[in-house]
């Protein structure tokens, strides 16, 4: 079990990159609360070990599926994948306002 879970994503005005994140508190039996924060924020929580993160996706009943682990490339692109690929890979992921 990871820190935190990444539930929706907010894109630059560009669309070229994540800005915005929302994340929650994994806790035993449910997770936390909706934060917004800083793609550059959890990049570095990462990247100096800080905390964990892991995707999460919305299932029908309301609740939450698991997903991947998120990982930091060149201490900045956010990725589930470890391919090095210098772009933030959770496109697929729901967008907030």
């Amino acid at each position: 079990m990871a820190d935190f879970c990444i539930t929706a994503v907010k894109y630059s005005n560009d669309r070229k990159h994540i800005e915005w994140l929302v994340v929650k508190e994994e806790k035993p039996t449910s997770i936390g609360l909706d934060r917004i924060v800083a793609r550059a924020f959890v990049a570095d929580l990462i990247r100096l070990n800080k905390a964990t993160f892991q995707t999460r996706t919305a299932t029908t009943d309301g609740k939450y599926k698991v997903g991947a682990q998120v990982h930091v490339i060149d201490e900045v692109y956010l990725t589930t994948n470890k391919n090095n690929s210098k772009r933030d890979n959770l496109e697929n992921f729901p967008e907030f306002e």
